[in-house]
């Protein structure tokens, strides 16, 4: 059976980023993740986030010789990130019910997990927000996630409490065992 694996938006910028300490990993999972060795999926909120990361970092590395607006270096970017192979894109989903008090309010299922995995752990609010799209895939849509795969510091010191709130295991590119 093949591993299922869920990829924070950070692993796929380190596969593009050379500089990046992990590159090299991200890079060999991603290599495995287009050749069909293991299988991925990850939230729409991965293609936001690749376009904001890229077009916020379009001055860097503007130079003379790069004649591309940062419109179209950041489509550009997007485009290969939505066509790797192999890897599948959750929708955010329906919207539920959530009451506070006498109040109910819309929001999308996603958003809602999102809010109870934040009160327990303290992490970063869109990484909340990819928690939730992995453990609503386990959930719901019936994708067993083996392994939350990311490179954010803060998710690796709180993966006792995603573990426990989320029923997902966390884990760098470089622990996820060979299929």
């Amino acid at each position: 059976m093949t591993t299922l694996l869920y990829l924070d938006a950070n692993i796929i910028l380190a596969r593009y980023a050379p500089d990046e300490p992990q590159h090299g990993e991200a890079k060999e999972l991603l290599n495995m993740i287009e050749n069909g060795e293991t299988e991925a999926v990850t939230s729409v909120l991965t293609l936001v986030e690749v376009l904001s990361t890229v077009s916020r970092a379009y001055g860097r590395f503007r130079g003379e010789s790069m004649s591309m607006r940062r419109e179209d270096v950041a489509g550009a970017f997007l485009r290969r990130v939505a066509n790797i192979r192999n890897l599948h894109f959750i929708p955010l989903g329906g919207e539920v019910s959530v009451s506070f008090d006498e109040k109910s309010v819309e929001l999308s299922a996603i958003l809602a997990v999102a809010l109870e995995i934040g009160a327990g752990t303290g992490v970063k609010t869109l990484d909340n927000i990819h928690l939730a799209a992995a453990s609503i895939a386990s959930r719901i849509y019936g994708h067993r996630i083996d392994y939350f795969v990311t490179l954010d510091e803060d998710i690796l010191k709180h993966q006792k409490q995603i573990l426990s709130l989320a029923e997902l295991k966390v884990a760098t590119p470089a622990q996820i065992p060979p299929s």
